[in-house]
């Protein structure tokens, strides 16, 4: 599980961010939190989800989180058989460019993530494609204080161990590829396993990649998800009732995957190209995998504008999934970008869930939660408010813009 992500300088974002989904100490929803593994250690949010204008960073806040995942399981995925379903790709990024000294500065990453057995804290800075720092530690679950126990720290290519990893190499390992990445690919160290389990565990969903046969076919043979998958379809009454994998040739010898749904209707079965399905259901149908898949293995799971192409009623069923832990027994958390208010409810969702992402006056991005907001007396917003209609007042500091655009009508006539 998620405990808390720390990014500076990646795309938009100049400043130090940090997206946090430890629970504050707030009444709302407590029944619906990941639980604490004892006293030292807080609740966890079942989802998060960020609001704001276009162009304010939304993207670029998962993008950053979807990076380091990228950028530590690369290297392993190039050198082992491991095949991410998700065609999880290394993109390419840029430090903040609107500042002079940004441009020249290393890109930070900072996690920490909690497993069944410790909660690690990693560390990982880059510049120009090479890692600068890195470092490693964790705190054993359970345990009655919290004592932190050293890994590895990397400061360019020196590269010092702690007691657990004394038996690994630290010579002559590349610049380019991180050292926890290094170590899973030529060792078996039970930390470093646990680790990267976790890292494999987490699903990015890009809806800007439109090969929904590639996101959706990959789990067409796993016959454990497949019932799931259709169940969901059929709570969410889209009326597929079946679909499978029809291989041909391409005109270059290559095999090339087709998903084919299934629909009964009035006792016939007739079958479609799922390309023929509307872009609503295409959407369910790419999302789908990663949803059952994060709920089965208690992974972290990322989408960017999953209310695109999506029914409101759609939205608030997905959402539910992780957040009633009648049904997210693995504890699965979901993260994602969003501008539909229909699910900006003090009947939906914590006000530590609610995140907001907006440009400041140097063209920086910066990240806050609706539970950061306080007024000049230090009182929050309550959570007896109307979040939708304070948003669009523009009181939540990520003004979607509507008042500039009014007055611009008013102007302009």
């Amino acid at each position: 599980m998620l405990c808390q992500f720390y990014f500076k300088n990646f795309n938009s974002y100049r400043d130090e961010t940090i997206l946090d989904l430890q629970a504050a100490n707030i009444e709302e929803f407590s029944d619906s939190l990941i639980p604490s593994p004892g006293d030292n250690f807080p609740s966890l949010l079942p989802a998060s989800v960020i609001f704001g204008p276009n162009a304010g960073g939304k993207s670029n806040a998962l993008a950053a989180l979807s990076y380091l995942i990228s950028r530590v399981l690369t290297p392993i995925i190039s050198s082992t058989n491991y095949v991410n379903p998700f065609g999880m790709l290394l993109q390419k990024y840029s430090p903040f460019l609107f500042d002079k000294d940004s441009k020249s500065s290393p890109t930070e990453f900072e996690i920490s993530f909690r497993t069944s057995t410790a909660q690690y804290q990693y560390y990982l800075s880059i510049l120009s494609d090479e890692v600068k720092e890195e470092s490693l530690s964790y705190i054993k679950i359970p345990c009655k204080r919290r004592r932190s126990t050293f890994l590895f720290e990397r400061a360019n290519s020196q590269i010092e161990l702690g007691t657990a990893l004394k038996k690994a190499n630290t010579q002559n390992v590349s610049s380019s590829i991180p050292y926890l990445s290094f170590l899973s690919i030529n060792y078996n160290f039970s930390e470093i396993n646990d680790i990267i389990n976790w890292f494999k565990n987490c699903c990015v969903i890009n809806f800007g990649i439109s090969n929904y046969d590639h996101q959706f076919s990959s789990f067409l043979e796993d016959e454990v998800l497949k019932p799931n998958i259709l169940e969901l379809l059929s709570c969410m009454d889209i009326p597929i009732d079946d679909y499978e994998i029809q291989e041909e040739l391409s005109g270059d010898g290559s095999k090339k995957r087709r998903v084919i749904t299934t629909h009964i209707v009035n006792g016939q079965a007739y079958q479609l190209d799922a390309r023929d399905e509307s872009e609503g259901t295409l959407k369910i149908l790419s999302a789908l995998p990663g949803v059952v898949f994060s709920l089965a293995t208690g992974g972290l799971l990322l989408i960017d504008e999953l209310d695109a192409k999506l029914h409101p009623q759609l939205l608030k069923f997905l959402l539910k999934l992780y957040t009633n832990p009648a049904l997210n027994t693995s504890h699965a958390q979901i993260i994602f970008t969003c501008h539909d208010l229909s699910i900006m409810k003090n009947d939906i969702l914590r006000r530590d869930e609610i995140w907001f992402a907006a440009q400041n006056k140097d063209s920086a991005s910066t990240l806050w939660s609706l539970y950061d907001i306080q007024d000049e007396n230090g009182v929050r917003v309550k959570n007896t408010a109307a979040y939708d209609k304070q948003y669009l007042s523009g009181r939540y500091g990520a003004d979607p813009y509507l008042k500039r655009m009014l007055n611009w009508g008013d102007l302009n006539g």
